[in-house]
């Protein structure tokens, strides 16, 4: 089957950015099972990727009107074989709706991957300049899809609420194994050792109940330190927290790591921590079990009932500063009886069981050709 992903970027799978790292591995694996995939990346400036890639990436230059389209994308589009499925990944690209009615004008299908990019907490952010936008142009393009992907549980019902009647299927962000290492973090690191990793962003990741949290556990005699590797535009207003809260001295902010050198920092943890308001299967968090870290996560992350049934970390009991407070106090113990190590150890065995990118991409074929044949 020909696939063609649309997003905006250069698809890294080092960045930040989690709809980056789906995307390279979501049309990896379909290459890698016999299926025609490219992926074509949005962009500022048209400076080529030096990552090797087993896909084609093709890069498209934005317009300055962003809601019109280049002559390169149009004749690309233009170019596209019968029974070719486009793809979209992310919400609020102007170019999405152009490009949709050029692929329906072709008599092709296409669906969305929204990765989260409809829950209401979205809309808190400039909310009358979103509803705006997504009532004029984004709602019917959306409505159009022949099929939608949720990758959480939760998503499910944003998305029908959009869309009444889509075709929607859950199929969640998977994540690859990687090597099992060991690695000591430095010697005068507090245990137990807490981290978070990705962007630092306060109201989605919940980092405000984070660093408030870990201060009230510390100010009643908690052990250890909290890491935050990653970067973004709270990063200021976290420090000024962090110091405000009285836990500076136990709060170490590391800045965006890539690589092996993320992955060693994320692996020296006891335990990896995401304190989300709102999300959709955190590949931070798949990136730390698949390393044997186990988790602590809220119930916003949809990963609660994998964690909860496999016995691969903990869950908040309240996503608030009282509920993080909570939880990190059950870590010690569980630290001090080497209990860890086992939900570590379960952690990883679920990133093989539940999120295989080989049967992500089974699923997102059989998904997408169902859609294809209902309407033919």
């Amino acid at each position: 089957m020909r696939i063609v992903h649309i997003v905006v970027g250069k698809v890294n799978p080092d960045s930040l950015n989690g709809v980056s790292k789906v995307v390279h591995w979501m049309a990896t694996s379909q290459l890698r099972q016999g299926h025609d995939v490219e992926v074509w990346g949005l962009v500022s400036s048209k400076t080529p990727s030096t990552r090797h890639r087993e896909y084609k990436l093709r890069l498209f230059q934005m317009t300055r009107l962003r809601m019109t389209l280049g002559p390169a994308l149009k004749a690309a589009i233009g170019g596209l074989e019968q029974g070719t499925w486009v793809q979209f990944h992310s919400v609020f690209t102007p170019e999405y709706p152009a490009i949709a009615q050029l692929v329906k004008k072709r008599g092709l299908c296409y669906g969305i991957t929204p990765h989260g990019g409809y829950d209401p907490g979205i809309f808190k952010k400039n909310p009358w300049k979103k509803r705006f936008y997504f009532a004029i142009h984004e709602v019917g393009y959306v409505r159009a899809a022949k099929w939608i992907q949720a990758i959480g549980a939760a998503e499910i019902g944003d998305i029908l609420r959009i869309a009444p009647g889509a075709r929607v299927d859950l199929i969640p962000n998977c994540q690859e194994l990687f090597p099992f290492r060991v690695v000591e973090a430095p010697g005068n690191a507090a245990r137990p050792l807490i981290g978070y990793s990705g962007r630092l962003v306060v109201q989605q990741k919940g980092l405000d109940y984070l660093i408030k949290g870990f201060a009230a556990y510390k100010a009643r005699g908690g052990p250890g330190e909290l890491w935050l590797i990653g970067d973004g535009v709270d990063r200021t207003e976290l420090e000024k927290l962090a110091v405000k809260s009285g836990a500076q001295a136990h709060v170490s902010f590391l800045g965006a790591k890539h690589g092996e050198e993320k992955l060693n920092l994320v692996a020296c943890l006891d335990v990896f921590i995401h304190s989300s308001r709102w999300d959709v299967i955190p590949t931070a968090c798949l990136e730390a079990a698949s390393l044997g870290r186990p988790l602590v996560v809220s119930r916003e992350t949809n990963l609660a009932g994998y964690v909860e049934q496999n016995g691969a970390g903990l869950v908040l009991d309240e996503t608030s500063v009282a509920g993080v407070a909570r939880v990190l106090e059950r870590i010690q113990p569980l630290y001090e009886g080497k209990e860890l190590q086992q939900m570590g150890a379960n952690a990883r065995a679920l990133i093989e069981k539940e999120f295989s990118w080989e049967e992500h991409a089974r699923r997102f074929v059989a998904a997408i050709t169902a859609a294809n044949s209902s309407i033919q």
